[in-house]
C-alpha cells in the first residue's frame, strides 16, 4: 500500500489517499475511514457488515464496494487468507462525489472484468507514496472511476438493479421505501402497504421509482428476493430451495419460475454448478 500525505493542493475534484492491493484482513472501524473507498475483489469471498444493522452483505469476485468516508463498518474475508482485494481511496467534496453518483451511502457494484481497472490502479500506484505525483494520480483516478462507471451501468446482474441509477433522482422518500423493500421482504408487501408506510401515494410512489430504478416498487421487490435468494443458495447448502423461497417471501414454485427467468438456472441447477466449481 503507498499513502499520500502532501499537503499540496491542486484543483481537481478528486485525489488520490491510499492505493493497493493484498490479502484482505478482517477490519473493524468504528469511526469509519477518513478518505472515501473503492475495493475491488479479485478473487475469494469477503463480508461487510454496516453499524446500526443486522446482516453482513456478502462480497463475490468481479464487484466493487464503495464506502463513503466516516462510514462506521466492518469487513472481512469469508475464509482467513482467501480475499484478494485492490484498493484506492479518495478525497473529494460532496457535489464531486454526487455528479459521479457517490453518495453517503455505501454500495456494492458487480462489474464485467478486473484487467482495465486493476491496469489503472496500478498506475496510480506508481504516482504514489515515495514518487507521489498528484496531479498524475489524480488524472489516473478520473480514468479509473470513468472504467467503472462504464462497466456497472453496462452490468447485468440483477442486484446491478437494487441500487439507483446514475444521474437518477435520489429522493429521501424512495430510497426509504426501497429500504423498507429490502428490510421485510420476507412479507406480503401491496403497493397500498408501502404507499402508507411512507406517506405518499401509489401513483407518486410508482414514479419516484421509475425514476431512481427504472422499475415499479413490485418489480423492485422481486429483483430484491431474487438476490437474496440467490445469495442464501452460495451461502447453505443444508436449505431446500422451497425453504429459500419462504425466507424471501415467494411461493417456492413462483421462485423457481422467476429464478431461472432472471439467471437462465432453476434454483437447484444453479447449486449444483457451485458446488462443482468450488470442486475444481
Amino acid at each position: 500500500m503507498r499513502s499520500n500525505l502532501s499537503t499540496e493542493e491542486i484543483a481537481v475534484p478528486f485525489t488520490v489517499y491510499t492505493a493497493g492491493v493484498g490479502q484482505q484482513e478482517e477490519m473493524s472501524r468504528l469511526e469509519g475511514f477518513s478518505a472515501h473507498q473503492l475495493l475491488i475483489t479479485v478473487s475469494g469471498k469477503g463480508r461487510l457488515h454496516l453499524f446500526g444493522q443486522n446482516n453482513w452483505d456478502i462480497i463475490t469476485d468481479h464487484t466493487v464496494m464503495y464506502i463513503p468516508a466516516g462510514c462506521p463498518s466492518e469487513y472481512a474475508p469469508l475464509i482467513n487468507g482467501d480475499w484478494l482485494v485492490a484498493f484506492v481511496s479518495f478525497h473529494g467534496s460532496e457535489s464531486a462525489r454526487a455528479s459521479w453518483g457517490f453518495t453517503d451511502t455505501p454500495s456494492v457494484l458487480p462489474i464485467r472484468s478486473t484487467h482495465r481497472l486493476l491496469e489503472l490502479l496500478e498506475r496510480i500506484w506508481h504516482h504514489s507514496g515515495p514518487h507521489y505525483d498528484a496531479w498524475a494520480a489524480s488524472e489516473l483516478l478520473l480514468s479509473f472511476l470513468t472504467e467503472f462507471r462504464k462497466q456497472s451501468a453496462d452490468s447485468s446482474d440483477p442486484s446491478a438493479l437494487l441500487r439507483p441509477t446514475p444521474g437518477a433522482s435520489r429522493s429521501t422518500i424512495v430510497l426509504k421505501a426501497a429500504k423498507y423493500l429490502q428490510d421485510y421482504m420476507h412479507l406480503d408487501i401491496s403497493m397500498a402497504h408501502l404507499a402508507e408506510q411512507v406517506g405518499y401515494s401509489q401513483k407518486q410512489l410508482t414514479r419516484l421509482f421509475l425514476q431512481t430504478f427504472k422499475t415499479t416498487p413490485l418489480q423492485y421487490l422481486r429483483r430484491v428476493r431474487l438476490t437474496a435468494g440467490q445469495l442464501i443458495l452460495e451461502m447453505d447448502e443444508s436449505i431446500s430451495i422451497g425453504q429459500v423461497a419462504r425466507r424471501v417471501g415467494m411461493d417456492p414454485t413462483y421462485f423457481t419460475r422467476e429464478f431461472h427467468r432472471a439467471y437462465g438456472l432453476v434454483p437447484g441447477e444453479y447449486r449444483k454448478r457451485l458446488k462443482a466449481r468450488d470442486e475444481e
